[in-house]
């Protein structure tokens, strides 16, 4: 990097100038930090007699790292400099250093150098901006917990952990993110069920973590764990996972649809009522499946372009305008048998985008989670208010469902008891409304069961809505109606 440096004829002219006016009157001038928002830079100030200080080494910003290597030069062979972090005092330092046990948030470092010729400091020390924080990809809600991939591919869960769903070999609550044990990195993405948590890997097999009675975690027993387990006969070849409500499903490289955990509706789709402990193939979805989602004990999949549903169908959820009690195996959804994008399942209703950009819901709608300006339950799909074309991504949580526009805003509707729509009011809403402080920016979305977490474009992660047990993950159990940082993930 170039290094920037006031010229000498014009320094020396100014210091003249200083003097003559009293040398503190040009005080401490301001100088240019880091630039545009996210960037590094290499500073150096030109001091009478070419003498210069620049940082010329410097952690990347945002950093995930609790240290900071920083080097810096004075432009001379011996110089000693005095260097401090945010409003530490000025303490003598070599460089290299390293710094240590860096908190998390924004941080300012700060290096000036002695003038050899004359023994003063310099008045305008280099400086070097920078935020300790990790930077999110994914974010996944879950009953009552939360957790988000970084771009290192490392996964973090935070909230309630009674079955073991943060990972993190404990059965301990934790309203601040805590790490998946051995997933700190090599993941690519990830999926909350509602007592349960699964990744998958970037060799594309699948570990599965938390609440394990029905075989939800597939790793061949009923058995709780409070760490990473390997998914059975899935060691490689997935490229997508869902998790519902007690069971899970993955999408294959060949686009094959597996479940396993609780079936007691139908939702393994492989035409049994009978749950398993290790992944069962779907019936007639061996092939060209390109989306899917697990809703609580209903599940749907994107296949051909066509959305097909199974499981529980008592609020219409299969949208294939029946409320016959389930179906074991998949039926197509009404008026959906091509130009599907992606679908989302919730705990009793259902949504899905069209290539076009548009939404349209079927399923339980007490609250107005179907966003249809009314609250009938539907066994068909209705369009959502507003949302004919230019919706990006669509997540479906208990009662609520929120999407992010081509735009990057955020929208929610439906049961807004504890803020769960992040539009500052408590009240439910049977349309779209706007998410506060989201009208750009978000690139994704997930509805859990009263709480909502999105994450920026830059990698920052808010949430919003519950947080009775920590879901929110910002350090404190107090309910929120608009998006707050997570922490460590912003600001």
């Amino acid at each position: 990097m170039k290094e920037k440096k006031i010229g000498f004829p014009i320094l020396v002219a100014g210091l003249f100038f200083c003097a003559a006016f009293l040398l503190n009157s040009c005080g401490d001038p301001a100088q240019p930090e880091i630039g545009p928002a996210g960037t590094g830079y290499e500073q150096a100030i030109s001091y009478a007699g070419g003498f210069n200080t620049s940082i010329i080494t410097y952690p990347v910003n945002p950093s995930p790292s609790s240290t900071a290597d920083f080097a810096f030069s004075c432009g001379k062979k011996k110089c000693s400099y005095q260097c401090k972090l945010d409003k530490q005092a000025w303490k003598k330092c070599t460089t290299p250093r390293t710094l240590t046990n860096v908190p998390f948030g924004s941080h300012t470092y700060q290096v000036k150098a002695k003038n050899p010729a004359t023994g003063a400091w310099d008045t305008s020390p280099a400086r070097y901006k920078w935020v300790r924080r990790y930077s999110a990809i994914a974010v996944t809600a879950g009953k009552r917990h939360t957790c988000a991939l970084t771009n290192t591919g490392g996964v973090w869960c935070w909230g309630l952990n009674s079955d073991g769903q943060l990972g993190d070999g404990t059965t301990a609550d934790s309203k601040i993110l805590v790490g998946v044990s051995g997933l700190a990195s090599g993941i690519s993405a990830i999926s909350a069920g509602s007592w349960h948590t699964c990744a998958l890997t970037t060799g594309g097999g699948v570990k599965c973590w938390g609440f394990g009675p029905d075989g939800e975690l597939g790793d061949g027993t009923s058995a709780s764990r409070n760490a990473p387990v390997s998914v059975s006969g899935l060691s490689s070849g997935v490229i997508a996972i869902a998790g519902g409500g007690y069971h899970t499903c993955a999408l294959t490289s060949g686009g094959a649809v597996k479940c396993w955990g609780a079936d007691s509706s139908g939702q393994l789709g492989n035409g049994s009522n009978t749950p398993s402990s290790i992944p069962g193939a779907v019936s007639s979805l061996s092939s060209g499946v390109t989306a899917l989602a697990a809703g609580f004990t209903h599940t749907c999949a994107v296949a051909s372009g066509a959305a097909k549903c199974w499981g529980i169908n008592d609020s219409g959820e299969l949208g294939n305008g029946t409320t016959v009690d389930w179906s074991n195996v998949p039926v197509t959804v009404s008026g959906l048998s091509s130009g599907v994008a992606t679908v989302a399942s919730g705990y009793e209703h259902t949504c899905a985008l069209t290539t076009g950009g548009a939404v349209k819901c079927w399923g339980y709608n007490f609250y107005g989670a179907l966003g249809n300006g009314t609250t009938a339950d539907s066994n068909v799909p209705v369009n959502v208010s507003g949302m004919a074309s230019g919706i990006a991504f669509i997540s479906t949580g208990e009662d609520h469902t929120a999407a992010v526009t081509s735009a990057g805003a955020g929208k929610c509707w439906g049961w807004n008891e504890d803020g769960e729509l992040g539009n500052g009011h408590n009240d439910d809403t049977n349309v779209p409304v706007n998410v506060s402080g989201l009208s750009s920016g978000l690139s994704k979305i997930s509805a859990g069961y009263r709480h909502t977490c999105g994450v920026l474009s830059d990698g920052r992660l808010k949430c919003w809505g519950w947080n009775d047990d920590g879901q929110l993950g910002i350090n404190t159990y107090n309910a929120s109606n608009v998006p707050v940082f997570v922490f460590a993930f912003g600001p």
